[in-house]
């Protein structure tokens, strides 16, 4: 009977005068942008150097791979050794106590933020969407798609590249028999014409099509470090586990700006909320040996606790807002009228 009394108070009285709830620490979130690069062998690279004296086509698919952008986003998840237990009183009673989904606190008496984007961008260049399937045999002519045999189609589709080129020089020196009346005109011809000569270039010298993939890697280092293996990139196969020897390392280290101890208070029923005091971490990622981007990124658990005097919570409606990804003050006021 004792032991069902307990229950119901726990269930029943404690949550009107007590709120347990967390405060978050940082975790890093690398969004990679990964270039593949394929390249497929033209149906006619066996007669490219016969018919268009192109040296050195090569005569196998290869793909490779590369990380041409990266950015840093950063989110909150629970820690599990900041676990508090908030007591209000008086018109605290009544608060507006707003947590995530993880039981992390994010606001009192306010709105929540959104969960931060990512706004620690660098390096490398940019690089172009995914392109569409290019069909080069559509620009076959109709001789050309009627020949019997491979060797013949090589033939007759490096006498229509010829004939092309002729063409163009033809309308480029104003000798065609037939001019276009303006030069805007003039210009989609010659443009039209290009497009089918590296149309048809392609069966010879082969197609290169460029694809990127997006891939994110998240990690929560609790500890400064040097030279930290996080992902390996294989040219052939991508990002592959960071203790697979057939990619080269990308490293990642850590610096503390601003280090301080970080005790977590025995008493975790303070009169008042523990809130976060983030230290400034410097991040650095190397591919191998070469710097790519260093970045300054606020982080929870580098930092030190801090707890807040509840008695404004007590006397007035007050307003908190804590930063979703490190649990700091980002806004407090309270209505004193």
């Amino acid at each position: 009977m004792r032991k069902l009394f307990i229950l119901l108070y726990l269930a029943v009285v404690l949550p009107l005068s007590a709120q347990v709830y967390y405060l978050p620490k940082t975790a890093i979130r690398i969004h990679l942008l990964i270039e593949k690069r394929t390249y497929t062998p033209g149906e006619f690279s066996h007669y490219a150097k016969r018919y268009l004296q192109l040296d050195h086509i090569q005569q196998q698919q290869q793909v490779q791979h590369r990380v041409v952008s990266c950015e840093l986003s950063t989110l909150g998840v629970r820690d599990t050794s900041k676990c508090f237990t908030l007591q209000l009183k008086g018109k605290g009673e009544a608060a507006d106590i707003r947590l995530s989904s993880e039981g992390i606190l994010q606001a009192v008496n306010d709105t929540p933020l959104p969960a931060p984007d990512s706004p620690y961008r660098s390096m490398f260049q940019t690089t172009k969407a995914s392109q569409p399937a290019i069909q080069p045999k559509t620009y076959l002519s109709a001789e050309a798609l009627a020949a019997g045999s491979t060797a013949k189609m090589a033939e007759l589709t490096a006498l229509q590249i010829t004939e092309l080129r002729q063409r163009r020089q033809l309308l480029a020196t104003g000798e065609a028999d037939e001019m276009p009346q303006d030069e805007r005109q003039l210009q989609r011809m010659l443009n039209e014409i290009d497009h089918q000569c590296n149309m048809l270039t392609m069966l010879f010298s082969g197609i290169t099509r460029r694809d990127t993939i997006e891939q994110i890697i998240t990690i929560c280092p609790m500890e400064e470090t040097s030279r930290q293996v996080v992902f390996r990139l294989s040219s052939k196969t991508g990002i592959v586990d960071s203790d697979d020897l057939s990619g080269i390392p990308f490293y990642l280290t850590l610096k503390n700006l601003h280090p301080t101890s970080n005790p977590i208070p025995d008493n975790k029923k303070g009169d008042g909320i523990f809130v976060n005091v983030p230290s400034t971490i410097q991040l650095s990622l190397y591919q191998e040996d070469q710097l790519l981007a260093t970045f300054d990124i606020p982080m929870a658990q580098f930092g030190y606790l801090q707890l807040l005097d509840g008695t404004p919570f007590k006397r007035y409606v007050t307003h908190l807002t804590l930063h979703p990804a490190t649990g700091a003050v980002v806004k407090q006021y309270s209505d004193t009228e």
